[in-house]
């Protein structure tokens, strides 16, 4: 009953169905995701969300990761995350993310998108965009790209990290209730 009148006061309001939603907590703020995402622990105390169906020739699962203090200790080049620079937790070359075929190529010298954004009331990241090329294991370009996204609370050592461009991810985090 309560989801349908949800559902009718979307419609009645917006003109469109609200999408069902279910809530994520992480280190001391909860999202709300759709709930056909499915949400699993990663080794490192983190959490890993896969919003679509896997490829066989991907390295992971389309979606993102909620990461805290070790997932920051570890997310360069095996040492600490530095801002400003690509999420790459391995000290050697990495496959690339859409097409395990490829390794990752060397990041650009700048981001292409970068800026101070909320992540629910009060609380500010660092927010970085990352266009990453692929390349053959003997460093030739191919034509397999993907963007890098994250997000970096510095104070409350939260590291948001998205391969896959996860569309509305940016709105979600916006939205965040911390406690």
């Amino acid at each position: 009953m309560l989801m349908t009148l949800t559902l009718s006061a979307a419609l009645v309001l917006t003109g469109t169905p609200a999408q069902a939603t279910k809530p994520v907590s992480f280190r001391g703020f909860t999202i709300q995701i759709p709930v056909s995402w499915k949400v699993k622990k990663d080794p490192i105390g983190g959490l890993d969300v896969i919003t679509g169906a896997c490829s066989k020739r991907a390295t992971e699962c389309p979606g993102f990761s909620l990461g805290g203090p070790r997932a920051i200790a570890y997310a360069s080049e095996g040492g600490t995350y530095r801002p400003g620079q690509p999420y790459h937790p391995s000290s050697g070359v990495v496959e690339c993310v859409p097409d395990r075929r490829y390794l990752e190529g060397v990041p650009p010298v700048r981001p292409s998108r970068a800026a101070t954004v909320q992540v629910g009331a009060g609380h500010q990241a660092r927010f970085t965009e990352w266009r990453l090329g692929c390349q053959t294991k003997t460093s030739k370009p191919v034509p397999v790209s993907f963007t890098q996204r994250i997000w970096y609370l510095r104070k409350e050592k939260v590291l948001v990290v998205d391969q896959w461009k996860t569309p509305g991810l940016g709105n979600i985090l916006a939205k965040a209730v911390w406690k």
